[in-house]
């Protein structure tokens, strides 16, 4: 399409805004220029029909090619938009990757390392010794988030005074979590790993800075996975020892803050890991004395850890039997050239909608975290191509806290994960009712725990080997997590992204932002398949009937 036929077009354009979409009229009177009216119609066609998605691609590329200022025109435009499909978002996030793929990549720069140690107390900081739940993720890669903030503060200012808060809270906080200050050892002689105590103990914060676009790292649209990287740090490495935790706080000028986390699996699991982060985010607005910390302080207790069928012993062998190298060794960030991350949100009404499509399928009563999985597990199926009857792999996990008998406290501090393993042939989840059968076949294996979490305990590792050596599908989070509630007093995160999972194959699970009951997917993909993807992800959504 011409920029004349544009021009001839866009005052029956203005009239279908005003009469369709009277929000987007709005900023076409403030914006009358072509790359804007442009993305204007995208959206408009989308809205009115989603089965104009054509019509909107073709409006997409000419708004990215006579506009020099792509990157600043939709992040404005995708930070806006209250009323804005989910789906197109993503699809003109991936046709600005073709424009963004020339800027440059702004790495922070590290500013400041500091030591924070625990706040001194009167307790002794005994070491902890790691369960067979722990067991499990001791090879896994380190989980590496980033908390985005909107919170325009200059460099001057979050150095001189919003850097010792954060300092002093972490003190704080690590009182109470001082095992995430320790260090992960191996003795020699093949005895368990230990999270190693003393009164020596810290965590490194790095202090950052980031000439990079805020808004746009920010949004959902696919990106560069290295533009990420500089934003979280490494986990330090000495001899047999291994840091536990290290953080990075990144400022963007007068944009925004960061923070990203690196933590080895070993130690803790989400639910402590995310009960570490609101604790901080507490007591840096409240203070110590913060009403709600009660409920989120650790309970340390391993006694309430049984081990009946002896898994401990065979965990144990089967890391040292599957591991070329035992020692610990520092993991780094780099990868291919050609990932990248974007991230996809199902509303509520549309995982009500699969629900229902996949009751009338299946008769399966089944959840929405089945529902979302299920269509992305098809979905990255299909985005890879392939017909056989070969199996697909799924793997996920399950807390545990509950299903014990007993069950232990909530804030009980460490694992407390079970591995859960689904498969199905790959010719069915290309289907048309592929995502149908994902999710039915995720939510069999969900309803299977009710007989009990530990059926088949005793191969937990070695299914992490085979599925890891298969490629399946993994998940890392989950919308249970809450992460969205972690409050520094900067406002609620304005994203929140797990970086690791370029690493590990897996996609990432987190409450939706903007709404109850959604749930926000994100995937690190080569650039083709995400492509293919974000295809199947718009069209397999505009054709749900919603419930009403």
């Amino acid at each position: 399409m011409t920029v004349e036929s544009h021009k001839t077009n866009s005052m029956e354009t203005a009239h279908q805004l005003h009469y369709c979409c009277p929000h987007l009229m709005l900023r076409w009177k403030r914006n009358k220029n072509m790359h804007v009216l442009a993305i204007l119609r995208a959206q408009l066609h989308v809205s009115r029909c989603s089965r104009s998605l054509e019509l909107a691609q073709e409006s997409l590329p000419l708004a990215l090619s006579h506009t020099k200022s792509t990157t600043h025109l939709l992040s404005i435009y995708l930070i806006n938009e209250q009323n804005r499909s989910r789906s197109i978002r993503t699809l003109i996030g991936y046709r600005h990757l073709t424009v963004a793929a020339m800027a440059p990549l702004h790495k922070a720069k590290v500013l400041e390392q500091c030591r924070i140690s625990p706040y001194p107390g009167s307790t002794a900081r005994p070491s902890i010794p790691l369960t067979f739940f722990d067991l499990v993720f001791f090879r896994f890669h380190p989980v590496q988030r980033l908390l985005f903030y909107e919170s325009p503060q200059s460099k001057s200012h979050f150095l001189h005074s919003e850097l010792p808060k954060l300092k002093h809270s972490l003190a704080l906080t690590l009182h109470h979590f001082y095992p995430l200050a320790g260090s992960l050892t191996r003795s020699c002689g093949g005895q368990k790993p230990e999270i190693l105590c003393s009164d020596d103990d810290f965590v490194w914060l790095n202090a950052a800075v980031s000439e990079g676009d805020f808004y746009e790292l920010s949004g959902s649209h696919a990106q560069d996975v290295r533009r990420f990287h500089s934003l979280v740090p490494s986990l330090h490495s000495s001899g047999d020892r291994q840091a536990v935790l290290a953080i990075q706080a990144t400022i963007f000028p007068n944009a925004g803050v960061v923070v990203g986390t690196t933590l080895h699996h070993a130690v803790a699991d989400g639910s402590t890991y995310a009960s570490f982060m609101k604790t901080w985010a507490s007591i840096h607005r409240f203070g110590d004395q913060a009403a709600d910390l009660a409920g989120r302080l650790p309970f340390y207790d391993r006694s309430v850890i049984k081990d009946s069928k002896g898994l401990e012993g065979i965990f144990l062998t089967d890391l040292q039997l599957l591991a070329d190298d035992q020692s610990l060794e520092a993991w780094d960030l780099d990868g291919r050239s050609d990932i990248v991350r974007a991230t996809f949100t199902f509303r509520r009404d549309q995982l009500d909608g699969l629900r229902q499509q996949v009751a009338s399928k299946t008769s399966a009563q089944c959840s929405p975290y089945a529902a979302a999985c299920g269509f992305v597990w098809a979905g990255l199926v299909h985005a890879r191509g392939g017909t056989s009857k070969k199996k697909e792999h799924f793997g996920f996990v399950t807390g545990c806290r509950a299903r014990l008998d007993p069950p232990i406290p909530s804030n009980y501090f460490g694992n407390c994960l079970g591995i859960c393993c689904v498969e199905a042939k790959q010719s069915e989840l290309i289907g048309c009712d592929g995502p149908l059968i994902a999710a039915d076949a995720i939510w069999k294996v969900i309803k299977s725990l009710e007989e009990g979490a530990f059926k088949d305990a005793e191969n937990w590792i070695r299914n992490v080997y085979k599925y890891a050596s298969v490629g399946a599908l993994t998940v890392a989070g989950s919308p249970k997590l809450g992460m969205y509630e972690v409050d520094f007093g900067w406002g609620r995160p304005r994203k929140v992204e797990v970086i690791s999972i370029e690493r590990t194959g897996a996609l990432s699970l987190a409450e939706s932002r903007e709404e109850k009951g959604g749930i926000e997917v994100g995937l690190a993909l080569p650039s083709h398949e995400m492509e293919e993807f974000v295809s199947f992800f718009v069209n397999g959504l505009s054709g749900l009937s919603l419930p009403r």
